[in-house]
């Protein structure tokens, strides 16, 4: 089974790669912000073709914009195109809503071809850019073919690589043939139908209070003076510091429930409106921090491993309410 999937690694470089990213960073954003402002130019009356500039276009008007790849501003007016696309996309459930402007001072990223860049070992070459020191924590499968690569960097001044190929996958075959429903909830994180539950650990609000003194910190410095700049880095750190520790619990809850239980299913809960519901008020940050719409992405994709697919409730179902042995629904207050 041809799968295709990206393996995301950490990237050294030096100063003249480091300015050299900048620009295409730059370059990127530029051209981003220029087609989304043609787009919301758009106007009943006075504007019902909004232009959009191409690649080449940008290129000729800004002489500066060649000094980076061609490839990456393709693949920027690709993004666009798609997104707008999404946009108009009538059957889709979740409606999107105005594509926003790029800022400067947040992640940045740029993706290129596979034209454009070549791993070998512990280097990865990148046009305009040359070889590039990276950290190879897993190895690529062999016989793969590499479609594209984006160099990001984060708030923390921390450059990445993500290189996306395409694979023959080996089904795998699971060692129980036990059926498993699972309950996502906010008490407790999963509830499995045969009584194991794993606790919410409730990352962030652990760590609120720290993150509140950070925070009023952060409000007495002036903006862009260096002390605000290097208090912001803290605040940031922290942020970045409850993610990871997320990950890494999702990443094993839901590894443990794919390899252990053959069939799952679950609820088809929309996480979105469950957060903007008036009965949930007062409850949204909560909801947020449980993070279960990334669990059931986790999940999900883990189960495809072994050529099966999560089966999903339909969100009106009685599926919490009903009994797995007589079948009685019980009334919740």
């Amino acid at each position: 089974m041809k799968t295709t999937k990206a393996y995301k690694y950490r990237i050294y470089q030096n100063a003249k790669q480091k300015e050299q990213f900048a620009k295409t960073f730059g370059c990127t954003r530029i051209y981003w912000n220029t087609l989304v402002a043609a787009f919301q130019s758009y106007d009943v009356e006075t504007n019902q073709k909004p232009k959009y500039k191409s690649s080449t276009e940008i290129r000729d008007e800004f002489d500066w914009m060649k000094e980076v790849p061609a490839v990456a501003l393709q693949q920027k007016l690709r993004d666009f195109n798609a997104t707008k696309k999404q946009f108009f996309n009538k059957t889709r459930k979740i409606k999107l809503g105005l594509m926003k402007f790029k800022k400067k001072h947040d992640q940045q990223s740029f993706r290129i071809s596979n034209q454009q860049f070549s791993l070998r070992r512990n280097k990865l070459y990148v046009v305009k850019s040359g070889f590039i020191r990276i950290k190879i924590d897993r190895e690529i499968p062999a016989r793969s073919r590499h479609m594209s690569v984006t160099i990001s960097k984060n708030k923390l001044d921390e450059y990445y690589a993500s290189i996306c190929f395409v694979y023959e996958q080996e089904i795998k075959e699971k060692k129980t043939s036990q059926t498993i429903g699972i309950d996502l909830g906010i008490s407790s994180l999963l509830t499995l139908s045969d009584g194991l539950q794993f606790a919410n650990p409730r990352l962030f609000r652990e760590n609120q209070s720290e993150l509140k003194c950070l925070q009023k910190h952060l409000s007495r410095k002036k903006k862009g003076s260096s002390r605000y700049i290097k208090q912001k880095l803290k605040v940031t750190k922290l942020h970045k510091k409850i993610a990871r520790q997320r990950d890494w619990l999702l990443h094993n809850i839901s590894r443990y429930v794919v390899e252990n239980y053959n069939e799952i299913a679950m609820e088809d809960l929309s996480i979105i409106s469950m957060m903007k519901g008036k009965k949930n008020k007062g409850m949204s940050k909560a909801i947020s921090d449980a993070s279960m719409s990334k669990l059931k992405t986790y999940i999900s994709y883990k189960q495809l491993e072994y050529g099966m697919n999560v089966k999903l409730l339909g969100r009106y179902e009685a599926s919490t309410k009903e009994c797995y042995e007589c079948s009685n629904q019980q009334k919740i207050a």
